[in-house]
């Protein structure tokens, strides 16, 4: 595919070229001054958490559609960019490895893929640095979006788990997700990866939702 290729800004829509990476400047200017405001404070067992921009607006519209499989070639690869330089922008070292929040098996064959799991694989294609499923989503539980925030951590408690042999014997791992809302979820998956020897949990989410 050539580099001039015309695509879609991820946030505008515009149209630009395929080396322009997914974003229009006027709208990278923007999502770069975003990002240097966005600033997260990390639940219980989280060590850092960092954001890409705020739930709103392009980039909540963005999220949206890359819930669904056919717009993924348009949304995973700038959002990922987004992730990589908000990440780097607050100048975090590279983890030892990479895992993601994970999707119930129904959410995943209604849209086809786990976001949270492709923007993973693209961060971790663009460090070089090993992907691994450590977690999996337990059969009936509640999507957290339905709940309240005082129950979302007694939901997350009981929603996930380790997946069968996962040792991490010191290592640093980046916990990849979509969106950040309460925390909730990032501090039941960071306890559960430091149970399994995890040094330290840091979370990457394209989005920080709420206040």
């Amino acid at each position: 595919m050539s580099v001039l290729f015309p695509t879609r800004c991820l946030l505008c829509g515009g149209w630009i070229s395929e080396r322009q990476g997914g974003l229009c400047p006027d709208c990278r200017e923007q999502a770069e001054a975003e990002m240097k405001t966005v600033y997260c404070t990390p639940p219980e067992g989280v060590d850092a958490v960092i954001c890409a921009g705020k739930y709103r607006d392009d980039l909540r519209q963005a999220l949206i559609r890359m819930k669904f499989r056919s717009y993924g070639n348009q949304t995973i690869r700038p959002l990922a960019g987004l992730m990589r330089q908000a990440w780097e922008l607050r100048n975090m070292p590279r983890p030892d490895v990479i895992t993601c929040v994970p999707s119930g098996g129904m959410r995943i064959r209604n849209r086809g893929y786990n976001q949270s799991e492709a923007l993973a694989n693209e961060l971790a294609n663009a460090w070089n640095v090993p992907f691994m499923r450590m977690l999996r989503r337990k059969l009936r539980s509640k999507q957290q979006s339905t709940l309240h925030a005082a129950d979302r951590w007694d939901n997350a408690a009981a929603s996930y788990q380790l997946r069968s042999g996962i040792q991490l014997h010191g290592q640093t791992v980046l916990l990849v997700d979509d969106i950040v809302t309460t925390g909730a979820t990032a501090g039941i998956c960071a306890s559960l990866l430091k149970q399994a020897g995890a040094q330290s949990v840091w979370v990457l989410a394209a989005a920080k939702a709420g206040a």
